[in-house]
């Protein structure tokens, strides 16, 4: 047997991205793009609706910039340090992993990075950090070292904030700085940053700044200005408002005298994101507006177009300092075709930038549309393949799919959704708002208010395991519902805090609760009464699973411990070291179990739980998971996070451990749709296809006159090439002549080149013999010049060597001369050195004299003081003893005493847990007391309440029995309309029959339409194909006939070569197989008409028919409306009754009057049979409705 294996999560798709980061969203390639979600980096392919995921490193760490290195595969992620230093993550994109991390070396009071940038050639990394620092590192990435470091503010004059940071496109030696009276041109020598060009900015609050190409600068201001700075001097100054192009070489005079546009109100001018690209330039100004420009040549740049992200309705409450709809980032595919936005809602926006056109482009949600912010609620269907999830901020109901990771719908209210559970079918749902719960039909549109309950705070719904019954958490009681009467069936009662769960049992027997006051209750739903409570009043449970026989529970609490409970018992409480536990979840097969820990930790814990738990954990949320669940499969997980985020798990290494489901399931199709958008879009339907049958007529008509016109205009060609054909002959002839003529003259010039040119061969042989000798007469000159010069220069250095010897002597010698001297004074030095040794000597013989006297005397002294001091040791030795016996015997009474407190520490410990256990007794028991006697006050009222109940009930009896009698007599007469309007809809049917099959033969008639059509498209391509080999031989003959016209000066050859030709193409039988075919095309064609005409005449005919039966059919449905008007009426008055009936029986129960009770069985059967009757009229109406 292998042994057992712990399921393992795999991430299927991911709902989510993380705002606020400078550089969000960065294309890969034309389809992928990469952002941050949560605890990790996603890569989506737009296309394809894939993702692969880079897990970060530290998840938990704010991410604050990203920069992406295409050329050699990496992208940067910069992480906030947490009262630490900040750094920067490098990951491969292939491996997929943290390949390098930098950090800062020196010490800084900003925590984070605002910016970072790859230089143009991909070896260098800028990261600026945030206020009051902002320091710029220039990193060497590869080899993780600093290579420098500049202040980006020059203060007293600017000392910011830094908004914005660009590096050169050409010379990664230069950078610029951006703020608020702040623009700085840097550049690098020797490791140092210096200043230059322009930097008088202190009337100018810039916002934003990039590089046109390696001189020009474009930077955009707060108040809506664009700078233009070339070489580091001020050109223009402009307003991005009112400007439709501008051209970089034209120099404006005093360019800092521009005035801004005037505000109207709040609104922003502020330009943001400056991104320019090779066919233009892209900003934002303002909150969500975004300005295109073309660049129409090296210089100029005009403004094409205006892209707008419009406001969030539901978000403006979320509007503090700037609105939801705010742009932070774009993003501009590789090939210029799409553009990103991110905005500060979590959700990606999109527009392509190859649509021109005068009105302003709107942005659209990029893959699905997801909460921002929290997820209250999820709840999974166990027929579709979806689940449903409400969002506390944004106050939607969203209903998604989980095969396709695709969202379904999507719903918005005005109030807050605390809570939605979707029913079995996937057809209903059930949603708490604030004092109320809906009952809503779940339409391919939205979700459709179905019924509407009061409730007071409900936080908590839930759909029974089969659907008929749903549970309501109302403050601290939970109320049950019957999902088709819609009635309550009962109040569970027993919380005194907030109920956080409810599970239903497999058999829907039992509900199972938990909460915050930390008690665990189960609930019969048959008796209506409590079966099992569980109290822990300092745990706080968020969550709980249940097993399907109910006898195990699994609970998940805020202590961080987790519990198993069998029998109302807890058999294990083990720490998991893994915080808070938010959210549990357990399979339908009872053997797999996933509990969410802190930080959105997914932990997969081995079942059955031993002693020590064996557990893997999973990360991709970075924030709390609020909800978990599986699907009916056992085979996906769906999470959901605070911060909005989902992610939908595949369940994997779980074989044997899922559900076996029945060989017949699969998922439903099927849809709610309201009858009257069906009608409309049948009618819609009808309408396109006469107007397709139009259209087809119309194009048969236009191919017909087509062919006619073509046919024309190929007969017009045919005419114009046979001319143009002559003329070309007669142009060929002349052309013949001359070329003749000219290759005989070109001859003749070509013989007489020849000749000259082997003269000229000739004579350059003579001369260059000539300078040949020349020059070996004067190579012989030199080398014996070089013979004399070789001889000279031997005697020079003979002499030159003798001379050095001499030299060499003389210096030898002189060096001889002064070693002797040197000899001399060290002998010198060394007798100094005797003399100085023997005088040193004598010196400490001295010294140690005077010292071994010393010593003598101080020995003495120290003798006689040692001989004090031994007898006083003596003495306190004696003294010592007793003492010890002293000390012996109080040790032994202090052993006995300890023991003895040691014993009683123990016996009052016990007494205090006693005392505590007694005091939680009572307390249980004064609650328990209470609440009974809160309860039999209660019991008491009612029965007083409904003693006097009874007394009104009998009267109104004996008044309901007159009533029915009376009703009895009044239904007889609708019975006899019923029956009849009953006739009336099976003569209705029987016509909708006859429809049926006119429009079955309706169909086939189209079909074979469509298949005469066909045919006579093929025929048509084989004409096509004949008319081709037709023109093919045509164009043969043409050029036979052009190699003909050589021979017509020649009448003998000419006959010869025509009979070939006649003998080739020319005979009798073809031109007979086309008339005969021509004729059959004709005689085919007027047949197919006439039976096309006598169709479309009895078509015709049979739509009149049609016609009038409608009218018919509208007026019998008029009648049914009003019947069903007044059936729905006497539904209602029955419905009255029914309730009435019930509660005197019920009270009628308690009393023993056996008289009324018989009176009551009459009633009652008689009340059966009137509602057996309508429940039938009712289904007949709905049917023909």
């Amino acid at each position: 047997m292998s042994p057992p294996v712990i399921p393992t999560l795999k991430p299927k798709f991911f709902f989510g991205l993380t705002t606020h980061v400078t550089g969000n969203c960065l294309f890969l390639n034309e389809n992928e793009i990469i952002y941050p979600a949560s605890g990790v980096l996603v890569i989506y392919d737009i296309v394809n609706h894939r993702q692969k995921y880079i897990h970060l490193a530290e998840p938990q760490k704010i991410i604050t910039a990203m920069a992406l290195c295409i050329n050699k595969n990496v992208i940067a992620v910069a992480e906030k340090g947490n009262k630490k230093k900040p750094t920067i993550s490098i990951y491969d994109l292939n491996l997929m992993e943290r390949i390098k991390q930098l950090t800062v070396l020196t010490d800084l009071k900003s925590d984070n990075f605002i910016n970072i940038k790859f230089s143009f050639d991909d070896t260098y990394l800028a990261a600026l950090t945030s206020g009051p620092d902002f320091m710029m590192y220039y990193y060497n990435w590869e080899n993780s070292k600093i290579e420098s470091y500049v202040k980006a503010t020059n203060p007293p004059n600017a000392e910011g904030p830094v908004l914005d940071m660009a590096l050169n496109p050409t010379d990664n030696t230069i950078c610029c700085f951006v703020g608020k009276k702040l623009f700085r041109l840097v550049t690098i020598s020797d490791s140092i940053w210096r200043q230059y060009g322009f930097q008088k900015a202190d009337n100018l609050d810039f916002s934003t700044v990039c590089w046109l190409n390696g001189d020009r600068i474009l930077a955009g201001t707060m108040d809506g200005r664009i700078v233009i700075i070339e070489n580091g001097e001020l050109i223009a100054v402009y307003n991005a408002k009112s400007i439709i192009d501008f051209d970089l070489k034209i120099r404006i005079k005093a360019p800092l005298d521009v005035v801004p546009l005037t505000k109207y109100g709040n609104q922003r001018m502020d330009i943001r994101c400056c991104t320019p690209l090779k066919i233009g330039l892209v900003f934002v100004i303002g909150d969500s507006c975004v300005y295109y420009y073309e660049k129409t040549s090296n210089h100029r740049y005009k403004k094409l177009k205006e892209f707008l992200k419009q406001a969030d309705q539901n978000l403006k409450a979320l509007d503090t300092d700037k609105p939801m709809h705010t742009i932070e980032t774009l993003s501009i595919s590789p090939k210029n075709l799409k553009m990103i936005c991110v905005t500060r809602r979590s959700q990606l926006f999109w527009v392509p930038l190859t649509e021109i056109s005068n009105n302003i482009s709107l942005f659209k949600p990029l893959g699905e549309d997801l909460h921002h912010g929290g997820i209250s609620s999820l709840s999974t269907c166990k027929w579709k393949p979806i689940f449903i999830t409400c969002g506390k901020i944004d106050h939607t109901i969203r209903v998604w799919n989980y095969l396709d990771c695709s969202l379904l719908l999507s719903q918005q209210y005005q109030e807050d959704v605390f809570s939605v559970s979707l029913h079995p079918s996937g057809l209903y749902s059930v949603a708490a708002f604030t004092g109320k719960v809906e009952f809503q039909l779940v339409h391919t549109e939205g979700l459709k208010a179905w019924r509407e309950f009061s409730v007071t705070s409900c936080n908590l719904t839930e759909f029974s395991t089969s659907g008929h019954m749903f549970a309501l958490a109302n403050q601290f009681d939970i109320d049950v519902y019957c999902s088709v009467k819609f009635e309550k069936r009962f109040t569970y009662k027993g919380h005194s805090n907030t109920i956080t769960a409810m599970v239903w049992a497999l058999n829907d027997m039992k509900l199972v609760t938990c909460g915050e006051d930390g008690a665990i209750y189960e609930f019969n739903t048959r008796s209506g009464k409590r079966d099992m409570d569980i109290v822990h009043p300092k745990l706080i449970y968020m969550d709980l699973a249940i097993s399907n026989d109910t006898n195990q529970i699994f609970p998940a609490a805020q202590d961080g411990r987790f519990r198993e409970i069998y029998n109302q018992s807890v058999i294990r409480d083990i720490d998991l070291h893994q915080g808070p536990l938010d959210a549990i979840t357990l399979s339908r097969s009872d053997l797999i179990l996933f509990v969410a820990g802190q930080n959105g930790v997914v932990s997969s814990l081995m079942l059955p739980i031993m002693a020590e738990i064996k557990h893997k954990e999973f990360n991709i949320h970075n924030k709390n998971i609020t909800k978990m669940s599986m699907s009916i499969d056992d085979s996906i997980l769906i999470t959901c996070s605070v911060d909005g985020s989902i992610c939908i798990w595949d369940v994997l290494d779980a074989e044997g451990k899922k559900v076996i489901l029945n060989e017949q399931f699969a998922y439903s199709d099927d849809i709610l749709v309201n009858a009257l958008d069906l009608k409309n879009k049948i009618e819609n339907i009808t309408e396109l296809r006469v107007r397709v049958k139009e259209l087809e007529k119309e194009c048969k008509y236009q191919v017909t006159e087509l062919t006619k016109s073509k046919k024309q205009q190929i007969q017009e060609l045919n005419n114009n090439h046979s001319v143009l054909i002559k003329i070309l002959e007669n142009k060929n002839a002349e052309i013949t002549k001359k070329h003749m003529a000219d290759k005989s003259r070109l001859e003749m010039e070509l013989n007489l080149l020849k000749d000259s040119h082997v003269q000229e061969l000739e004579e350059l042989e003579i001369n260059y013999n000539q300078k040949l000798l020349f020059e070996y007469q004067k190579y012989d000159i030199l080398t014996k010049e070089l013979i004399k010069t070789n001889l000279e220069l031997e005697k020079g250095l003979n002499k030159s060597e003798s001379e050095q010897n001499e030299k060499l002597q003389e210096i030898i010698n002189q060096y001889n001369i002064k070693l002797k001297e040197k000899d001399e004074h060290i002998i010198k030095l060394k007798e100094q050195l005797i003399k100085d040794k023997q005088s040193m000597t004598a010196l400490m013989d001295k010294i140690e004299n005077d010292t071994d006297k010393e010593v003598l005397e101080k020995k003495a002294e120290f003798m006689a003081k040692i001989r004090e001091l031994k007898k006083i040791n003596l003495n306190l030795r004696g003294e010592l003893g007793s003492f010890k016996m002293k000390a012996k015997a109080a040790s032994k009474e202090a052993e006995d005493l300890s023991h003895l407190i040691e014993k009683y520490k123990d016996d009052i410990q016990q007494l205090k847990i006693l005392v505590k256990n007694e005091e939680r007794t009572i307390l249980d028991l004064k609650n328990q007391i209470q609440v009974r006697d809160y309860n039999i006050e209660q019991k008491e009222t009612q029965i007083f309440e409904e003693k006097l109940k009874m007394k009104d009930l009998e009267k109104q009896l004996l008044l309901k029995t007159e009533n029915i009698s009376e009703l009895q007599q009044i239904v007889e007469p609708l019975i006899m309309e019923i029956q009849d309007k009953k006739k009336i809809i099976e003569d209705m049917e029987s016509e909708m029959e006859n429809m049926t099959s006119v429009k079955k033969q309706m169909k086939l008639c189209i079909s074979e339409q469509h298949d005469k059509l066909k045919a006579c498209n093929h025929k048509v391509k084989k004409k096509e194909q004949i008319i081709l080999s037709v023109n093919r031989i045509i164009k043969k003959i043409q050029i036979d006939i052009h190699s003909i016209s050589e021979y017509y000066q020649d009448p003998v050859k000419l006959k010869e070569v025509v009979k070939e030709l006649f003998i080739k193409y020319g005979t009798e039988e073809a031109f007979e197989e086309s008339k005969n075919e021509e004729l059959d095309v004709r005689v085919e064609f007027t047949r197919q008409r006439q039976i096309l005409e006598q169709s479309i005449i009895n078509l015709k005919k049979r739509i009149k028919a049609c016609i009038q039966k409608n009218d018919s059919y509208s007026k019998i449905m008029e009648e049914n409306m009003v019947l069903i008007k007044e059936i729905d009426k006497l539904r209602q008055e029955l419905k009255m009754k029914y309730k009435t009936r019930e509660n005197f029986k019920i009270k009628k129960s308690k009393c023993n009057a056996t008289k009324q009770v018989k009176c009551n069985q009459e009633s009652e059967a008689s009340i059966d049979a009137v509602e057996k009757q309508y429940k039938k009229h009712i289904m007949v109406g709905l049917m023909t409705i």
